[in-house]
């Protein structure tokens, strides 16, 4: 699919389905890439300190008419059927192409999803590049999400790709942060930042323990030059306990639900205008 083909326009209030069987799943996923039917939508990232808009995380959307289907059924199926790898330079072809003309005036990071497996790939920065060339964006203005679908058996070798990541100029995310993660022994890896999921997000009004467990995380996070953001941030107690423990950015439906490229202009005066 090339980078600047049109976006499907998605329906109404859709629907999600899931497909009847994997083999029809997998051949209706790879015509879906091949075709265009795989678009992007956007969800923004804030600031808590300012309410500054600073980055928009890319999320796969897939409309085969009439049906919009669930990203929880196709990007697992893409994965074991072999198509993540197209799928995420589909995404970050669309991301790329439809978030740099929006650059000098929003000036917006995106970050891209990926599966441990395309992480370690060696030729993960050079086909990076030629994506983000054409649709001009810099390394610079686009971060990685790791998505933790597959244990890390191999801490020396997710080290070196995150460094070899970071000499090309993109930051890493480390996504899906749940209390007493048995990924902790992580975060002491080079990533950009940690993502707390919406199960640990929405226990932290009531739990005392999740409290202190993510402001030591944020500690540690200080001391090593990263940052943490809050999903799922759906109200105002949730943002005014997140940024009470010093949690650096938050996202979730109070901010804004995930949005077409041509609505994040509109999206982010509205933000910025009304403080909400």
């Amino acid at each position: 699919m090339a980078a600047g083909s049109a976006m499907p326009r998605l329906a109404a209030r859709p629907e999600f389905v899931p497909l009847p069987g994997f083999q029809e799943d997998a051949a209706d996923l790879a015509d879906g890439l091949h075709n265009g039917e795989v678009s992007v939508h956007y969800q923004p990232v804030v600031r808590l300190a300012d309410r500054r808009p600073v980055m928009v995380e890319a999320l796969a959307r897939w409309h085969r008419p009439p049906r919009l289907i669930s990203p929880d059924r196709f990007v697992p199926l893409a994965e074991s059927c072999g198509l993540v790898r197209t799928l995420s330079m589909v995404v970050t072809a669309r991301a790329a192409a439809e978030v740099a003309p929006l650059w000098q005036r929003l000036r917006l990071t995106v970050s891209v999803n990926l599966p441990l497996g395309q992480l370690l790939l060696p030729d993960l920065p050079a086909w990076l590049h030629r994506a983000l060339r054409a649709g001009g964006l810099q390394p610079g203005q686009v971060a990685l999400e790791l998505t933790e679908t597959t244990p890390v058996r191999d801490r020396s070798a997710l080290r070196r790709a995150l460094l070899r990541l970071r000499g090309a100029g993109h930051r890493v995310l480390l996504d899906d942060i749940i209390l007493h993660d048995d990924r902790s022994w992580l975060f002491g890896l080079p990533f950009g930042a940690f993502k707390l999921d919406r199960s640990l997000v929405e226990r932290l009004p009531a739990d005392g323990h999740a409290r202190r467990e993510v402001r030591r995380l944020v500690r540690m996070a200080d001391a090593s030059g990263q940052q943490v953001i809050a999903e799922a941030v759906s109200d105002q107690r949730l943002w005014q306990v997140v940024r009470g423990l010093g949690v650096h950015h938050a996202q979730g439906y109070l901010v804004s639900r995930p949005l077409p490229a041509d609505a994040l202009a509109r999206w982010h005066g509205r933000w910025r205008g009304t403080g909400h």
